[in-house]
């Protein structure tokens, strides 16, 4: 059933119970793969995503993968578990008609933030799921606040950070509320903290916040200026960013340049 966080007074997406069996499965001393692939294959829908998803060139197989079974045996177990929690996001957050968008532009940065991060040989899944849910709490604020999608398009960004407008506007923001989604969840804590401070300014990496939440948000946020880029809506606080990005992921001016590539092509 929806979880209401009493902080915040507004009612969480209940984690989904295939997600809640394979989580439970995968915390007993010895898993047992069937038993996941049977979850999985229970869910006719999730069943047909995770094999699409596995399938598609962005995972490299050699060979197609035609059950359940083999899909869980190719990309392991925690894997699994982070695909069908990517998978059931999507069904679970309810999208106000004027956000009829939102996950096909959640999809294109968690597409091109997996891709940068599989060339730098990190965590490609972590990175696919911060794609999807760092912003999954705007749906959630929309649906709180009548007048909030109105309100968050007026707000132009002078001196002020989004999350802190959010703060005077309504006493909460949506890297917060999106951070408390994950945790309900049972997502991992580099992504939780990764969602709760991806809007922070470039001081946050002089910080002692998690490395791998860290390398999350650098991450997100070049791919993000890449996005903004494509459709005119370019932030006036990255260019602040983007040396403090460059430093702590060791990268100079023509790595960055691939990176970059690397997120376009990846959309086409």
């Amino acid at each position: 059933m929806p979880r209401r966080n009493r902080n915040l007074d507004v009612v969480l997406p209940p984690r989904p119970s295939i997600l809640v069996d394979i989580q439970q499965e995968m915390s007993r001393p010895h898993p047992e793969l069937h038993r996941i692939a049977e979850h999985i294959a229970g869910d006719i829908v999730l069943a047909a995503a995770i094999l699409k998803t596995v399938n598609s060139p962005f995972y490299g197989l050699r060979n197609k993968v035609t059950s359940t079974v083999d899909a869980v045996k190719m990309i392991g177990f925690e894997r699994t578990s982070q695909l069908v929690a990517a998978i059931s996001v999507r069904q679970s957050v309810p999208l106000p008609e004027e956000l009829n968008y939102f996950w096909d532009d959640m999809m294109s940065l968690a597409i091109m933030q997996a891709s940068i991060t599989k060339y730098l040989h990190l965590n490609t899944d972590m990175a696919y799921l911060m794609g999807l849910f760092h912003d999954c709490a705007i749906p959630l604020m929309a649906v709180k606040f009548p007048d909030y999608l109105k309100v968050r398009k007026a707000f132009k960004g002078e001196n002020m950070c989004v999350v802190d407008f959010e703060n005077a506007q309504y006493t909460m923001n949506h890297a917060q509320l999106g951070s408390l989604f994950a945790r309900s969840w049972y997502l991992p804590d580099p992504l939780i903290q990764a969602i709760r401070y991806h809007h922070h300014d470039s001081r946050l990496f002089s910080t002692s916040i998690n490395r791998d939440a860290l390398t999350l948000i650098a991450i997100h946020l070049i791919v993000e200026n890449i996005h903004d880029s494509l459709v005119g809506n370019v932030s006036s606080d990255y260019p602040e960013m983007k040396p403090k990005i460059m430093e702590f992921m060791n990268l100079d001016d023509h790595q960055y340049q691939i990176l970059t590539d690397i997120a376009l092509d990846s959309v086409k």
